[in-house]
């Protein structure tokens, strides 16, 4: 054999093990590995709460125009047993926790408002009223509720009908509605707290960047303009690389994206997806595909799917605890099915 020919064929048999070693160590999961927790109907996004080390569910029991009222379920973050069924006045959907004021702030999507509800006493402290539904064009659904501690604002993306959506900015201290920002057609949002940079992603395939410390526009891109059927739902940052991860419900793929450019880098093969959060601890990004059942583990630094969880139902919403140990996950069930929605407690060591 020639010098150049065993090489070559060296490489080949390098890439060949390399890639065997990959798929090996690649492996699925179902939830049946895992532990659950059957709540109710139309469950939906979760927060974890460290200093009770508890786990906050929120929910919009029904969708009758004379059931209003929302219940917010609290959940030990271990036993997943239910502590507390804390009703609230307005259906609940989406959830920001500030765990030091002891303020867990609701999206009341169908009201287009945002209730504050106390933590110590399970007590609403007060809502505030986003959408005028008297004025079509400052009518909007919540969508969307992220906090910036570090300059006491909550952004809201309000989704508007024939692309009038809103992006609400509240003063957490005054508890009030600061700004309302008109054209930008928000969805999803991550807040870069060192960087004083806010990220949102919207319905027309957009990153957009925010002053931190004003909410002022800085950039506006398309990331993908050769696709025009993008629909981004949410991003992830990875600060630390400069790149965020972006969930499309209308395309396959996640996208990583270039934060200071908005530069589409990388496609991370995946059906469509709904929820991305980033653990800069275990360098992981985890998504969820409702219409596929299941759970995509990332590796962060590869880009590359390590694990797939499988699920019963459609997963939906995502949830760290503070040791970056634990995932939780919350699951939809077909309407048709009649079942209750419930929640997956994901042991990220087993992994």
């Amino acid at each position: 054999m020639t010098s150049t020919l065993k090489n070559k064929t060296l490489c080949a048999l390098a890439i060949s093990l390399a890639f065997h070693a990959g798929t090996v160590l690649a492996k699925d999961f179902s939830e049946t590995d895992f532990h659950s927790q059957p709540l109710g109907h139309n469950v939906y996004e979760l927060a974890y709460d460290n200093a009770q080390k508890s786990l906050y569910a929120a929910s919009a029991p029904s969708f009758d125009k004379d059931k209003t009222a929302g219940l917010v379920f609290l959940l030990g973050a271990d036993s997943l047993q239910i502590d507390k069924k804390i009703a609230t006045q307005r259906r609940t959907f989406a959830v920001a926790l500030d765990e030091a004021n002891h303020i867990l702030y609701l999206g009341n999507a169908l009201e287009g408002s945002v209730t504050l509800l106390d933590t110590r006493t399970n007590k609403e402290i007060k809502t505030i009223q986003l959408s005028d539904d008297s004025d079509p064009n400052k009518k909007a659904h919540v969508r969307e509720v992220v906090l910036d501690k570090k300059h006491q604002r909550l952004y809201v993306s309000g989704i508007g009908r024939k692309d009038r959506g809103l992006l609400w900015v509240v003063d957490t201290q005054k508890q009030q509605l600061a700004e309302t920002l008109e054209k930008l057609e928000p969805v999803g949002f991550a807040v870069d707290t060192a960087g004083d940079k806010v990220y949102v992603v919207n319905g027309n395939g957009e990153l957009i960047t925010l002053d931190g410390k004003n909410a002022k526009l800085l950039a506006r891109v398309k990331v993908d303009p050769a696709e025009p059927k993008h629909y981004f739902l949410n991003i992830a940052l990875n600060t630390a690389k400069g790149v965020g991860y972006i969930a499309d419900t209308n395309t396959r793929d996640v996208l990583v994206v270039q934060l200071d450019s908005g530069k589409l880098l990388q496609r991370i093969p995946s059906p469509n997806s709904v929820a991305v959060l980033y653990n800069a601890a275990r360098e992981e990004v985890y998504v969820t595909h409702r219409n596929d059942r299941q759970i995509s583990v990332i590796d962060a630094n590869s880009n590359t799917l390590k694990h797939t969880i499988k699920t019963a139902a459609m997963p939906n919403s995502l949830a760290l605890s503070a040791d970056a140990r634990t995932l939780y996950a919350s699951v939809k069930q077909d309407e048709k099915d009649n079942k209750a929605d419930y929640v997956l407690k994901i042991d990220l060591t087993k992994l």
